[in-house]
């Protein structure tokens, strides 16, 4: 268990939770991709294509982060200058 933030009925609280660790990154990926594909809440998310902005939002709206701003923060990340000019 470990500290975490989480967000319920849109207020912050701290609280305790169960993360999964991996041996490897491939490991965490595999996983990942099985988790999303094996959820029918996540199914609009894998149709997003290389649309970044789409997959997070359908994401957040299939319950993935209880941070109500989720989506806005990665679209943050991807228009940031440390995105931009990378290869796609």
């Amino acid at each position: 268990m470990v500290n975490t933030l989480e967000f319920r009925d849109g207020v912050a609280k701290r609280e305790k939770a169960a993360f999964r660790a991996y041996d490897s990154f491939s490991q965490s990926f595999e996983d990942y991709a099985d988790f999303l594909s094996s959820s029918e809440r996540y199914k609009d998310a894998l149709k997003a294509g290389d649309d970044a902005s789409m997959f997070a939002a359908s994401l957040q709206k299939g319950g993935y982060a209880t941070d109500p701003k989720y989506s806005d923060k990665i679209d943050s990340i991807l228009s940031s200058k440390w995105f931009k000019g990378l290869p796609q």
